[in-house]
């Protein structure tokens, strides 16, 4: 009788394999909590990117617009933003259908000349262009009206989310923590999946039971909220590790019918740079482009940093975020015949790949339900660490008179649930 009682309760006990895993997700876990809290927490802030720009630019996003007068054009717009805002450096522009809606121009403060510059002179931001920012100007009087620097906000945001803002050492830090939050999150389904399928456990696993101490609610918390996010956490991991690892990103083009090198290849179709020629306007491919897309709203021209560049960056979309179009195109114009590059179908397919797994991994697939969707499950996945943490110091710090009288409950549900086998 004795022998069965030990053979049933090591029966009754955890697998070799839920051991090991439980071991596995505790101290890695541990390890990388404070990167993925950061990583996650950063990655869901972007997510409402656009909104929040659009909300931070409040009503200098609109103009009372004249009668019988035209809007300028978007190189006199320019010139009038060099001569207002002369530190600054413009390298794309948004002009819009709607008669009422201002110029915006995103910007960056311009390297000191001087490379030899003092420290203290030097521009104060992140990367070579410096602060971001948008400014908005009155299409139809030239004038500045506004600006925010929430572009520079996010600009940070998605280089914390990316790289911590250390550089290569950064980006292979997040790239290590993300692989490990991969391995944690397949490591909590196992752990959480029950060894026997009933209504109790069945209640357990997939609601929080209320009326409980907080130590026990976050415990639900952390399986429940935990399993029902797992799937979509797994797929914005692995989104993500894409665009974090070369190897994944060409195998990804690979399998769907990209190129690997299509932007060396990309430069082979592209005109060459001629002096004597002169470029078309920039209000000549606005014009083009609400033409050509009568549906569109808002027109995107990236501005050159360089003469020699042949190529120009056109978007045209209903709406046109900081990384993202909403029912538009994007497209790459001959600067001197207005036409639209024909690059090879595998290079248009990078393209297409490359954006659609951005959008995969921020939330833009689905409208503001992908990105609603989306915030929810970063919002878990940063929890995630938390409530695992405090899983573990709850545990940890547990008086021994405690732990004991837990162990002897067990103990004794155990044998109780023997004798009615028996």
């Amino acid at each position: 009788m004795e022998n069965k009682k030990t053979n049933l309760r090591k029966k009754q006990g955890k697998s070799l394999t839920k051991r090991i895993t439980g071991w596995l997700h505790l101290w890695l876990g541990l390890v990388s909590g404070i990167i993925v809290l950061t990583v996650t927490l950063s990655g869901t802030i972007f997510v409402f990117c656009d909104e929040i720009i659009d909300l931070c630019g409040g009503s200098a996003k609109y103009v009372q617009a004249p009668a019988n007068i035209k809007k300028m054009s978007p190189e006199q717009l320019l010139v009038q933003f060099h001569q207002q805002v002369p530190d600054r450096k413009p390298f794309y522009f948004d002009t819009y259908k709607d008669a009422n809606r201002s110029f915006r121009v995103a910007s960056a403060t311009q390297p000191p000349e001087n490379k030899n510059a003092e420290k203290a002179a030097k521009p104060k931001g992140r990367g070579p262009r410096g602060v971001f920012a948008y400014h908005y100007l009155d299409p139809y009087r030239g004038k500045v009206i506004g600006s925010t620097k929430s572009y520079e906000f996010f600009y940070v945001v998605a280089h914390i989310h990316a790289q911590l803002l250390a550089g290569k050492l950064g980006k292979t830090v997040v790239g290590i923590a993300s692989i490990i939050f991969f391995i944690q999150l397949v490591g909590g389904l196992i752990l959480w999946w029950p060894k026997k399928w009933n209504k109790t456990t069945r209640t357990a696993a997939f609601k929080i039971k209320s009326g409980t101490k907080w130590r026990r609610r976050n415990y639900d918390f952390h399986n429940v909220f935990g399993f029902y996010s797992v799937l979509p956490a797994i797929f914005i991991t692995i989104t993500g590790l894409i665009m974090a690892y070369k190897v994944l990103s060409d195998l990804t083009q690979e399998a769907f019918g990209g190129i690997t090198d299509a932007h060396k290849i990309a430069e082979k179709y592209e005109p060459e740079f001629d002096s004597q020629k002169k470029p078309l306007s920039y209000a000549s491919f606005v014009e083009k482009s609400f033409r050509e897309f009568p549906e569109a709203r808002q027109v995107r021209i990236g501005i050159p940093g360089k003469d020699s560049t042949t190529v120009y960056h056109v978007v045209a979309a209903q709406f046109i975020g900081l990384k993202s179009i909403v029912n538009g195109k994007r497209m790459e114009i001959n600067k001197y015949t207005g036409n639209e590059i024909n690059y090879p179908e595998k290079v248009r397919m990078h393209e297409v790949i490359e954006h659609t797994n951005f959008d995969l991994h921020v939330g833009y697939w689905g409208g503001m339900f992908g990105k609603i969707f989306t915030f929810i499950i970063g919002i878990i996945c940063t929890s995630l660490p938390v409530t695992g943490f405090l899983i573990w110091w709850g545990r940890r710090n547990k008086s021994p008179k405690k732990a004991k009288e837990i162990k002897n409950i067990h103990q004794h549900r155990k044998e109780e649930h023997y004798e009615q086998m028996v």
